[in-house]
């Protein structure tokens, strides 16, 4: 809902809002799936890359305000904005086209555009909303792969805690009777070309 408008609506804005709406979807189903299937192990590793991504905003918006900053040093970047969103940021369409005189005309000014320099050494609202505007698709796309490699290099970091729990899910679903025990949600060995599990001190049972 919010992606087509969300800073301005960018297609680097929208494109990213829709990765990680993807990103997030997908984990969660597969989380889903997995803890249905008593695979806690996977349950686990999926809710963490949900949350993860999740976080991306969070991390973004750090990312922004420092970006943003930097902008402001280098004093050469501008967006556009329109007249109608002018005065609503300036909050008087007298002070609005007193500021930006191509305002002035008798043009709609939901379709007269004005180029806004992105600073917030002037302390203008909307120059300041800019400045904030220009580099938020670009702090939550690295925000987002920040986050994707982070979570990978956790899960990587805590392979005992993997092997622990998938332990706990062998038992579990041998006792539900589950085919498979230890790999009957969405594990590699079933579904890629990694070695079949076994569980401690065992072989798997059918």
């Amino acid at each position: 809902m919010i992606c087509r408008r969300s800073f301005g609506g960018t297609l680097e804005t929208q494109a990213i809002v829709f990765v990680l709406v993807i990103a997030t979807t997908v984990s969660l189903i597969l989380a889903y799936y997995n803890i249905k299937r008593l695979q806690i192990d996977q349950h686990r590793a999926w809710m963490l890359r949900a949350m993860f991504y999740l976080g991306s905003i969070i991390t973004a918006r750090i990312i922004m305000i420092i970006s943003a900053l930097i902008i402001s040093r280098v004093d050469s970047y501008y967006a556009v904005r329109s007249c109608d969103e002018l005065a609503f940021i300036v909050g008087s369409h007298a002070q609005m086209r007193e500021q930006y005189p191509q305002c002035n005309s008798t043009a709609d000014p939901r379709a007269t555009l004005v180029v806004v320099q992105a600073t917030f050494a002037n302390g203008q609202p909307e120059q300041i909303g800019v400045s904030l505007g220009v580099s938020f698709g670009m702090a939550l796309w690295l925000a987002f792969v920040l986050h994707l490699v982070g979570v990978e290099i956790y899960l990587a970091l805590t392979p005992r805690e993997g092997n622990r729990l998938r332990q706990v899910s062998y038992e579990r679903q041998l006792e539900k009777g589950f085919k498979h025990p230890g790999s009957a949600g969405l594990t590699a060995d079933r579904w890629g070309d990694a070695e079949a599990w076994t569980p401690e001190g065992g072989q798997t049972e059918e």
